[in-house]
């Protein structure tokens, strides 16, 4: 386990484009142990999740290199 926090099970990473392993990392809203938020141990790629009013949803789409 790095100084990320818990380790999680794998999950796929779009940043890695494989199954990787996941860690909690530190929660900034104090959820502690109930957080959902994970990212890869790998490349760091965030996997976030919330709920948000739809007026503050913006969508950003990436194009393939």
């Amino acid at each position: 386990m790095s100084a990320l926090g818990v380790l999680h099970a794998t999950r796929w990473c779009a940043g890695c484009a494989d199954e990787r392993a996941f860690e909690m990392p530190p929660c900034e809203d104090d959820h502690g142990g109930d957080c959902l938020d994970l990212a890869c141990v790998e490349c760091g790629h965030a996997i976030v999740v919330g709920i948000q009013a739809a007026e503050e949803i913006r969508v950003v789409e990436f194009a393939a290199a």
